[in-house]
């Protein structure tokens, strides 16, 4: 069994025609929490947003024949809203794709670009129905691979076991090269783009190392303590 991940990016340059609407008005989709499917045709779909609630009203009350209904968590911050509504040719189409093959989705599905709007996807299953679902995207959409290789389960609790600024500085490395060899920037470029200083991203990564390579280690092992 594999992970991948990947990007999507339309060949439209967005999923459904009521995305450029919301991004007229400031609102913008940040990420997919569930999509749930519906008899009639029309989908369910759980979106953290950002922007003001009183303009994605407006632009949801404004399209009666596409939005079905939709419920909005006041006391959420960022905002998530779920709306139930029929999805455009293209969507409509790659929602199918999603149904057609053995995989599992690790959701939330995170928005990485807007105009043209690109989603972030990472997928658990057999090699040829991942192959099978790429090879379907790609006939109606941009795919772009990131990642491929043997799902393992444990990896997505151990980050989840760091902090949340921990994860952020984590990130940052691995996405500008940290861990690359050669190594390809340095705890002052880290500093900058964290808005902290190089010695604090220091102590930050080498706690965040320490906890993930203690993580990995056999029990008897890291039970004799050789990692002080």
């Amino acid at each position: 069994m594999l992970e991948i991940s990947y990007v999507i990016t339309p060949d439209r340059g967005h999923f459904d025609r009521a995305e450029p609407i919301l991004w007229d008005v400031g609102v913008r989709l940040e990420s997919i929490h569930s999509i749930e499917f519906v008899s009639d045709g029309s989908v369910v779909i759980i979106y953290e947003i950002d922007g003001a609630v009183d303009d994605l009203r407006r632009c949801l009350d404004g399209a009666p024949e596409k939005v079905v209904d939709y419920a909005v968590a006041h006391d959420r911050d960022p905002l998530v809203v779920q709306i139930r509504f029929h999805p455009d040719a293209t969507l409509g189409q790659l929602l199918s794709v999603h149904r057609s093959f053995g995989v599992s989705v690790e959701f939330p599905i995170q928005y990485v670009g807007q105009d043209p709007t690109s989603v972030e996807i990472v997928e658990v299953g057999p090699q040829e129905e991942l192959h099978g679902r790429i090879r379907e995207t790609r006939k109606r959409a941009s795919v772009h691979v990131q990642h491929v290789h043997p799902y393992d389960p444990t990896t997505r609790r151990r980050f989840a076991e760091l902090t949340e600024r921990q994860q952020e500085v984590l990130c940052t490395a691995v996405r500008t090269g940290y861990y690359r060899v050669p190594r390809e920037t340095t705890h002052e470029d880290l500093a900058r783009e964290l808005d902290c200083c190089a010695s604090t991203v220091g102590q930050h990564l080498r706690r965040i190392e320490a906890q993930l390579v203690a993580s990995i280690l056999p029990d008897p092992l890291h039970d004799s303590e050789v990692i002080p």
